[in-house]
């Protein structure tokens, strides 16, 4: 995996380097998962996820947004992608997970610090802060 959370007082910063942007928001999600997981693999489901952002850094935040609302709000913890596509205008994705206790640490995803870019060896790097 290429990710890495650093602590911050009353945030989690998490570095993402991938070789595509699809990656990125792949191991974004597996970060995610791994933060909320609950210990817990019941009633397993899937879901559709279909974003529009003006940029790919906020379009990776609205997604991590997306992925913690459900958490919040239907206790669905997720666990991967089966199929995720982005265009110029935004993301569409199928998100596999299961109902579950997901840990619910994450009160939001900032803008503080938000990027994704291109190293110019064709490879990609994210920073998102979450407010926990």
């Amino acid at each position: 995996m290429a990710y890495r959370w650093v602590d911050h007082t009353a945030e989690l910063e998490l570095r993402l380097e991938c070789g595509t942007q699809e990656a990125i928001f792949e191991d974004a999600l597996q970060a995610l998962a791994d933060l909320l997981h609950d210990g817990t693999a019941r009633d397993h489901v899937a879901f559709d996820v279909t974003l529009s952002a003006t940029d790919r850094a906020t379009l990776l935040a609205h997604w991590l947004d997306e992925l913690v609302f459900r958490a919040e709000t239907e206790d669905l913890v997720p666990e991967g992608i089966e199929r995720l596509t982005l265009d110029e205008r935004g993301l569409r994705a199928r998100v596999r997970g299961h109902r579950g206790e997901p840990r619910h640490i994450v009160k939001g995803v900032t803008y503080h610090r938000l990027g994704l870019e291109e190293t110019g060896d064709g490879r990609y790097r994210a920073t998102v802060v979450l407010d926990v």
